[in-house]
């Protein structure tokens, strides 16, 4: 994604306040990016992660508990789509779940090189 592609979507504190929060959403959001274009269920993304079902859908679309709000889900942030296909849903980063992965990548490349 060029500079000029970004100026559509803003870096929105909400989704960066939600990514550096939980490890899980970063973490699905690298694996979505890997495979992008290409979608996976969620199965597959837990493997890949190596992180319980039950975590991944709680960072994708948010659970009624005090560690994944729906309001904070990769979802409902726009940073991941979700599709279904059959009796599966699917999930894809976005292009602005892209941006904020390489927002906070180049974050975290500036501070390492600064210390």
């Amino acid at each position: 994604m060029s500079p000029s592609d970004n100026h559509n979507f803003q870096i929105n504190s909400k989704c960066i306040f939600s990514v550096r929060k939980s490890k899980i959403r970063l973490e699905i959001l690298k694996v979505l990016r890997e495979c992008y274009p290409n979608s996976l269920y969620i199965a597959k993304i837990a493997r890949r992660t190596g992180v319980n079902i039950t975590q991944v859908i709680g960072a994708l679309r948010g659970i009624n508990n005090k560690q994944y709000k729906p309001e904070y889900s990769l979802l409902s942030l726009g940073l991941v789509y979700e599709s279904i296909s059959g009796n599966r849903k699917l999930y894809k980063i976005s292009p602005k779940g892209i941006l904020i992965l390489s927002y906070l990548e180049s974050q975290r490349y500036n501070n390492e090189r600064n210390y």
